[in-house]
């Protein structure tokens, strides 16, 4: 495995669309929470009288993680570049020559799955905390940090997603096209149009079953969501489709040609 980390890391070294997609990811990440919180807690002191301070704990965490789930398509399109870079300029096909196995091809991209996974969590969750801690009015508190975890799960389908894409389609241009449609109007119309007429279990669609777990705290409290589930039947859901994403991809890499 840290043969395979440092061919990774050698790939993106000196790859500057790589470290500016990332720390673009990355920064829009704080900058989307404060720039909510600066503009939505000078103007809510009626509302949160009513309904309390999304932005003081333990809300913030919902909060910021409802906000994230919306802003972070672009490590999605950074994995994609990352996966039909090795087709475009055949490394994963010298990789194999070189003697790695098909299967390393798929270790290595899960890598950069549970790497960028792991360090927006920990952007996400430090941001979180300084929101709560500036714009809030209650200690700090980890009650409520599940929603972060939430998040987590859904960052992980949507990776996922964008993994099997890059995988099967091969080409830059198409799999970011497809992956933006879907994530941005697909998996939302599919959920719709399947919860009209079959209830619930529209909110079972990949995307879909982290948003039944992430509304807006005001939102929540003033609009009904509807029938919904069980918490942990939408944790179950994103956790197989995450499976199944990488069954698929490790299925495509092994059966045909590089």
């Amino acid at each position: 495995m840290k043969q395979i980390i440092y061919t990774e890391w050698l790939k993106v070294r000196n790859y500057r669309t790589f470290w500016v997609m990332l720390l673009l990811a990355l920064v829009i990440i704080p900058a989307g929470n404060f720039m909510v919180a600066d503009k939505l807690s000078g103007n809510m002191e009626q509302i949160s009288k009513m309904l309390g301070n999304p932005f003081s704990f333990p809300d913030v965490w919902l909060t910021m993680a409802s906000l994230n789930s919306y802003i972070s398509a672009l490590f999605g399109l950074l994995l994609i570049i990352l996966v039909t870079n090795e087709y475009t300029y055949r490394t994963n096909r010298q990789n194999v020559i070189d003697g790695w196995e098909r299967r390393q091809f798929v270790y290595a991209k899960l890598f950069w799955l549970v790497a960028i996974s792991v360090l927006t969590l920990v952007v996400a969750t430090i941001s979180g905390a300084l929101v709560g801690i500036i714009y809030g009015n209650k200690p700090f508190s980890l009650e409520g940090y599940h929603y972060m975890l939430y998040y987590f799960l859904q960052f992980n389908v949507m990776l996922t997603i964008a993994l099997l894409i890059g995988v099967l389609v091969k080409r830059a241009g198409l799999a970011i096209v497809l992956f933006v449609a879907y994530n941005m109007m697909l998996d939302q119309l599919l959920s719709f149009i399947v919860k009209r007429n079959a209830g619930a279990i529209g909110g079972l669609l990949p995307l879909q079953s982290g948003d039944e777990l992430l509304p807006f705290p005001l939102v929540g409290k003033m609009v009904s969501t509807g029938d919904q589930y069980e918490a942990y039947v939408y944790v179950t859901a994103m956790i197989a489709y995450i499976a199944l994403g990488i069954y698929l991809v490790f299925r495509k890499i092994l059966k045909s040609d590089l």
